[in-house]
């Protein structure tokens, strides 16, 4: 457990994030055991708005780390050879991958990036 002055008095959620080759650190127990954290995106055809809906603090937390984990170390697929994909794809509210659940229903999240 992280003393107060590491976690963010409003939220309890680390002050600091870390993120290490191994990954270990994704997928934190709160997200895993507890159902009620997940995303669930969707796409505004009208006006190509992009609508990412969390539902909780954690779960944003979460999904930021796992991107910042995807930025650091680029564990990705290659596209074209040139950079990568992280993919976050929707399922049953049991599973949980790089530390998101994505909400069965919800909008399939790519991101795609060069390595340039």
């Amino acid at each position: 457990m992280k003393s107060n002055k590491e976690m963010n008095s409003k939220n309890h959620l680390p002050d600091t994030v870390t993120v290490t080759p191994s990954g270990d650190e994704l997928g934190s127990s709160e997200v895993v055991g507890g159902k009620h954290h997940f995303l669930s995106a969707s796409v505004d055809v009208g006006n190509n708005d992009v609508c990412l809906n969390f539902s909780t603090r954690r779960a944003m937390y979460d999904f930021a780390r796992s991107l910042l984990h995807e930025a650091v170390y680029g564990n990705g697929g290659m596209v074209d050879g040139k950079g990568g994909v992280k993919e976050f794809l929707p399922s049953n509210e049991e599973r949980v991958v790089d530390g998101v659940r994505v909400k069965e229903g919800s909008s399939r999240v790519f991101v795609f990036y060069n390595e340039g």
